[in-house]
């Protein structure tokens, strides 16, 4: 599934931006503050309804404009399928092939999306709520009961919880549903991350040389099932108004050279584990539901001449469309097909 072509108004500091990406590769350059950042942003926001920056939608809305608007032209499974998106202040519309859209999940089914950013070591510093994300976008893309599942799981949550708070004796009435949902999302969890281990680790090795420790934590005692935890966790969840158990508390626990990642090794340790992760991740996905795209910001500022050289090189063997922006086009000289793009001032033009 690759961007055949992106029409982009109004978005940050772009007012009108249209191009036809390369397949495989396509290098944006330009000076800092000039949109390539908000580039990505927005193919990002074609793909997921959302950006990868911690900012409210209507906050993308360029000034003194009520709205922006994405089109992004999608070839998936030898047909080309047309996504927009109008967000204003109050609104927005997600359509997709002329249909509108249901949820913004649908919207990941045809344009799965990826990026790797100056943040993303925070995917291994945060709390879990970033790396249960992580986990939950792969499996999605693996497991088609995934999003329904999710979806029951975070009902009966949001039930049992109200009821906690209002009512606690009434929150066991949500148990079952719970229990049933939690478990199956739980076990495809789980089977995701069987299968991500030795992508991940080959690419750990690939950047860190050393080898990698990742383990899946359910949310819940290891010894006990879900349906036990929740009993003996019943009367804490009275006291605090809130399910203290279950797939909602899950996290991935990292260890690179045996020790825990999160606060014991370097910043840029952190961010070459993470980029190892969503690299891991994309090239997984690309085995279940077809190539998609991936997006790197100035990579070059983030990592060192080897470390940079050695990405550039290895990314070249994925399947999935790439967009990689730097500060001056020698930046990214091992990249040497697809095209190029200039970036000033929030206007794009191809020199190549």
């Amino acid at each position: 599934m690759a961007l055949k072509s992106v029409s982009i108004e109004n978005f940050r500091c772009l007012e009108s931006v249209e191009f036809q990406p390369d397949a495989s590769n396509n290098i944006v350059f330009g000076e800092n503050a000039s949109g390539k950042t908000s580039l990505l942003e927005a193919l990002f926001f074609a793909g997921r309804g959302r950006t990868f920056r911690s900012v409210p939608p209507d906050s993308l809305i360029r000034d003194g404009c009520q709205h922006f608007q994405l089109v992004a032209t999608v070839q998936r499974n030898e047909r080309p399928v047309v996504l927009g998106l109008k967000v204003g202040k109050d609104s927005r519309v997600v359509r997709i092939a002329g249909e509108t859209a249901k949820s913004l999940g649908e919207l990941a089914e045809y344009l799965p999306v990826q990026v790797i950013d100056p943040d993303v070591h925070k995917l291994v510093e945060d709390g879990p709520g970033g790396r249960r994300q992580f986990l939950d976008f792969g499996v999605f893309h693996v497991e088609h009961s995934f999003l329904e599942t999710w979806r029951r799981y975070q009902r009966a949550l949001k039930q049992r919880n109200k009821a906690l708070k209002t009512e606690p004796r009434a929150a066991s009435a949500w148990d079952h549903e719970l229990i049933q949902a939690g478990v199956s999302l739980d076990s495809m969890r789980h089977a995701y991350v069987q299968a991500l281990i030795p992508v991940a680790s080959d690419w750990v090795e690939f950047f860190l040389e050393g080898e990698l420790e990742l383990k899946y934590r359910s949310g819940w005692a290891a010894d006990r099932s879900l349906a036990e935890a929740l009993e003996h966790s019943r009367q804490r969840d009275r006291d605090f108004g809130a399910t203290l158990v279950g797939p909602h508390r899950a996290d991935l626990e990292l260890r690179v050279h045996t020790r825990v990642a999160k606060g014991r090794v370097s910043r840029g340790q952190q961010k070459l584990l993470a980029s190892a992760l969503l690299l891991a991740q994309v090239e997984l996905m690309e085995t279940h539901a077809g190539p998609g795209v991936l997006l790197l910001d100035d990579p070059a500022a983030e990592l060192d001449t080897v470390h940079l050289a050695r990405l550039l090189n290895r990314i070249q063997s994925l399947g999935s469309q790439r967009f990689i922006t730097g500060l001056q086009r020698k930046d990214l000289a091992e990249i040497t097909t697809g095209a190029v793009f200039h970036v000033e001032q929030g206007k794009l033009r191809r020199v190549l």
